[in-house]
């Protein structure tokens, strides 16, 4: 799957396999609209939690992964997403760098593109 900044993830377990309830034509099947925007968490579903989870952008998760308190040997002191408490701060950064379409600094952290 190619991932845009308009991709969105589990804010559980980060996956793309993620579902939103929406109102479709019953006669004719056309697709109409979601039930709400923004989605509420029991109008979503993760296939991978099997869970109503809610869905997130990959800015929305970084700003939540800014939350996150860091111990001094670059650790995540608590869980987020998959990445359990313990894990090296740069693994968690990879992971978005992978999902950035222009990588996380220009993306997510500001830096001008050359």
């Amino acid at each position: 799957m190619k991932h845009t900044l308009d991709t969105l993830y589990c804010p559980e377990c980060g996956g793309t396999n993620v579902q939103i309830m929406a109102w479709v034509d019953a006669n004719t099947n056309k697709y109409c609209s979601d039930v709400n925007t923004p989605a509420e968490t029991e109008d979503t579903w993760c296939e991978d939690c099997e869970d109503h989870t809610g869905l997130a952008t990959l800015s929305e998760l970084w700003e939540r992964f800014s939350e996150i308190p860091i111990n001094n040997d670059d650790e995540i002191e608590r869980d987020f997403m998959c990445f359990p408490a313990g894990t090296y701060r740069f693994d968690v950064w990879h992971w978005f760098d992978e999902r950035c379409p222009n990588g996380l600094a220009v993306d997510l952290m500001g830096e001008n593109a050359e």
